[in-house]
């Protein structure tokens, strides 16, 4: 990730000059019909992608927040993150005590377990902050290690050049070998959850905003064979959601490694 230089994560500080406090919120999205590839014939996109984009949702009612502080205390200010801020959120919700960053680099909300969204308001007053969590509770558990198709996995690291979210998300292009077998043999054509859907701390997850949800949509439940749409189309029903990151091309290519899984 080529954006998260060592400069921009050196702290809030560097995106809020002013920023004496940081509140770290936790958005469930789980929801109990979500399950990739279950719909026949159907290639798996992660879950977080499966509703509206969470990106205006939150910033919505981190927004609404703010507006709520202003009004207690008059000259405040403030600066909304969500995900696409270079902050550390990880980090500031293992201060803020919401969780740990478990194994798989993930922020593990006790028993809501990993299936969340990060949001940080920034503001330039000091509140008394809430104490952090401290220690680790993944214990001697490594499902997430074992399982990660391309072992991109280490404890508590994460090798990004081969995780299979960074090349049918993040970055266009040829990936490694491991990279297209695994996408390939798994069926994960957006994002991938293998190391969230191992975990024993999602076996009863704390289900999410409705409004995160989103509607049904075509996506998680046409064939691979539908989802061969034109670019127009593409546009179209990826509106309003995440899954809008993939451009048309990047997803042609997702979809020809993916949907070989389907034929295995």
């Amino acid at each position: 990730m080529d954006y998260l230089s060592p400069e921009i994560i050196s702290g809030p500080r560097h995106v809020f000059p002013n920023a004496k406090t940081a509140i770290v919120v936790f958005f469930p999205y789980a929801r109990p019909d979500a399950i990739p590839g279950g719909a026949p014939e159907s290639l798996k996109l992660s879950r977080y992608l499966w509703g509206a984009d969470y990106h205006k949702i939150l910033k919505e009612r981190l927004f609404s927040l703010l507006e709520y502080i202003e009004g207690l205390f008059p000259g405040v200010s403030g600066r909304v993150c969500v995900d696409t801020t270079p902050i550390m959120e990880r980090k500031l919700a293992v201060q803020a005590g919401i969780g740990w960053q478990g194994k798989n680099t993930l922020l593990i909300a006790g028993g809501q377990g990993s299936w969340g969204f990060l949001g940080v308001l920034l503001l330039n007053i000091e509140i008394e902050p809430d104490l952090p969590f401290e220690g680790n509770m993944c214990g001697n558990c490594s499902r997430c290690i074992d399982a990660c198709p391309t072992k991109a996995l280490e404890p508590f690291r994460l090798n990004c050049s081969r995780c299979l979210t960074t090349w049918n998300i993040e970055r266009e292009g040829s990936p490694p070998q491991c990279v297209s077998e695994a996408i390939s043999k798994t069926g994960w054509a957006a994002g991938c959850d293998i190391c969230q859907e191992v975990c024993p701390w999602n076996n009863s997850p704390n289900w999410g905003d409705p409004e995160l949800w989103g509607n049904p949509s075509m996506l998680h439940t046409w064939s691979a064979e539908k989802l061969r749409v034109t670019s127009s189309q593409w546009k179209k029903i990826t509106n309003g959601t995440a899954l809008r990151r993939v451009r048309f091309r990047h997803w042609k290519q997702n979809l020809e490694l993916a949907e070989t899984s389907l034929f295995k």
